[in-house]
């Protein structure tokens, strides 16, 4: 299984690399996530769930020009989701936080009007690895426990997951602004289970630099 994992990601990162040559032009992108599923996990008290899911995103990102309005947009980002609860009983008060991050490949097909500022619209799939999980408990400012978040047990999804992204925006020349959605379609979870990957809204900021 590790195996499949490493080549999995050795095949998406060969075609973001691909996709980076001559006649692409590499960028940079920063962003917020939110959760559409609110809550999830358990609380350290173990009678709610966390809340208040957010999170943030950047990357690096490649535009490949396929015809006048028309081109392929591979990006490499990493993505950490998180949620939290703080229970305060007047006598101490106990937070609990999850935190999980990912590395995120999309492969989109970006429409765009034919001048260099406008709008643009963006679908394809994307790819989610997995990278690091924690859950920790602070009583009073004191952390008292922290858990590892394990991939690919009884109670964690697997590290793989294969989504699907749209995207709309508009590009102020070289400088983009676009509002992302993203919907997990494998590795989901059953009734009652939490997991960080079934799907987000993003708002990211990018820029593409010349290439001369």
């Amino acid at each position: 299984m590790k195996h499949t994992h490493r080549l999995t990601l050795l095949l998406l990162a060969g075609i973001t690399l691909f996709s980076s040559g001559t006649y692409s032009q590499p960028g940079v992108q920063v962003g917020f996530i939110g959760l559409n599923h609110s809550e999830g996990f358990i609380t350290n008290d173990s009678l709610s769930t966390l809340g208040g899911p957010y999170g943030f995103t950047g990357g690096i990102l490649f535009e490949l020009p396929l015809t006048g309005t028309l081109s392929l947009q591979p990006a490499l980002n990493w993505v950490s989701k998180n949620w939290s609860d703080e229970l305060d009983d007047g006598i101490e008060i106990t937070k609990t936080k999850m935190v999980i991050n990912y590395l995120e490949i999309p492969v989109q097909l970006v429409l765009r009007q034919p001048r260099e500022s406008g709008f643009f619209v963006g679908l394809g799939p994307s790819f989610f690895y997995g990278l690091s999980g924690k859950r920790t408990v602070t009583i009073d400012g004191t952390q008292t426990r922290s858990d590892d978040y394990v991939f690919g047990s009884e109670e964690g999804e697997q590290r793989i997951t294969l989504a699907f992204n749209v995207m709309a925006g508009y590009a102020f020349g070289k400088l983009k602004l676009n509002f992302n959605y993203s919907r997990g379609i494998t590795n989901q979870p059953g009734e009652g289970a939490d997991f960080g990957n079934e799907d987000h809204f993003a708002l990211r900021i990018g820029y593409l630099f010349s290439i001369n």
